[in-house]
């Protein structure tokens, strides 16, 4: 029974995962500098609201692009897993 009760050395103990590099096209989206910037004190006339629209729009889009290529990246790990 001690001998059943004492386990082995790695009882309890896990390997680290080991995943593969996040490709950097997908760890740059995630960055402050793709933000679009905070746009300045004071009030903004109809073009300064229509750049900042397009720009907002454009992050839109390109954070929701990154975010598939993210999903398809994990899924391709998934199923090269088996899980």
């Amino acid at each position: 029974m001690a001998l059943t009760l004492s386990g082995c050395a790695t009882s309890g103990r896990f390997a680290a995962p080991n995943y593969p590099v996040l490709p950097a096209d997908l760890t740059i989206c995630f960055t402050d500098d793709t933000l679009v910037p905070k746009p300045a004190a004071g009030t903004m006339d109809k073009k300064k609201v229509l750049l900042l629209i397009a720009d907002l729009k454009a992050s839109e889009t390109s954070k929701t692009d990154c975010g598939r290529r993210l999903i398809t990246f994990y899924e391709t790990l998934a199923t090269r897993s088996g899980t």
